[in-house]
């Protein structure tokens, strides 16, 4: 899911065995829409280059790496008010959400499910706005799954060439 704390927060309050995990891809441009927050260029792209490690690359078999990141991240932050203020608010209050390190399974960003939600949008809603929920669903019942279950049928029974 996208990086909104108040989004989540409403999720876990409403279903609480939800598992939140933000894509990394949505956590890295999020952050660079916000490099005025820091008071030099420099500082900005050490910051930048940590979180992307931390998001994508210390997962929990190099937990130590992403342990001395995460400090480093929070030492570069001291020093830069207006940034840490930032980081407390976005961030640091919702790191389990988005550092690889935590993610103990499923994909670091949310492609997939964003491919498929074009799917739904582009070929089975094309210039359809603002509809029902039960629309949505009868539509989801009565050709969305269908196509899907032809598809799973072709795959199962390749032709024989």
């Amino acid at each position: 899911m996208d990086c909104a704390p108040q989004i989540a927060q409403a999720i876990e309050e409403s279903i609480p065995q939800a598992q939140i995990l933000w894509c990394g891809v949505h956590v890295l441009r999020a952050i660079l829409r916000k490099s005025n927050k820091f008071s030099s260029q420099e500082k900005f792209e050490q910051f930048y280059n940590l979180m992307k490690d931390l998001v994508f690359k210390l997962d929990a078999e190099h937990e130590e790496e992403a342990n001395a990141a995460y400090d480093q991240v929070l030492e570069l932050l001291d020093t830069d008010p207006t940034a840490s203020q930032y980081f407390n608010r976005q961030w640091r209050y919702n790191i389990s959400r988005w550092i690889a390190r935590d993610r103990r399974e499923g994909d670091a960003t949310n492609n997939i499910a964003e491919a498929h939600f074009r799917t739904l949008k582009h070929d089975y809603f094309p210039d359809r706005k603002n509809l029902r929920i039960d629309d949505v669903i009868i539509e989801i019942y009565t050709k969305v799954i269908p196509s899907f279950v032809i598809k799973l049928k072709i795959d199962q029974n390749p032709a024989d060439d």
